[in-house]
């Protein structure tokens, strides 16, 4: 085979793989991850705290049951930092703190935004 050849080969496989994980991505996570932060979120603005504790307990399952795809494309900080959020969110609603819940709810929205990103951003 020709150089060209074999460099259509790879950037398709390449391209076809990039769009097989985001799509895999998109339909594993979109609704567990997203709604369920929004759905805390306007939980939280009415200080409904054991609903924001179930929806937040909800996305740490679903997390933990599927962050092992997220690890390609998905900084060790920016995990670790993801991971924090959730728990601050739970503690947050423990502790009816909503400065802390909402905070931590609209910094992982925006963290979950980015790593949606074909190339997030640092």
């Amino acid at each position: 085979m020709k150089n060209n050849t074999i460099n259509i080969v790879l950037v398709t496989l390449i391209i076809v793989i990039f769009w097989g994980y985001f799509t895999v991505i998109n339909l594993t996570f979109e609704k567990d991850i997203i709604e369920h932060l929004k759905s805390a979120e306007r939980y939280a603005k009415n200080e409904d705290w054991n609903n924001v504790l179930e929806v937040a307990r909800d996305i740490k399952k679903s997390w933990n049951k599927q962050k092992h795809l997220l690890m390609f494309n998905f900084a060790e900080a920016e995990f670790a930092v993801f991971e924090n959020h959730l728990s601050y969110i739970i503690g947050g609603a423990e502790g009816k703190q909503l400065d802390t819940t909402l905070s931590n709810i609209l910094a992982a929205q925006d963290l979950w935004n980015n790593t949606k990103q074909f190339v997030p951003e640092p």
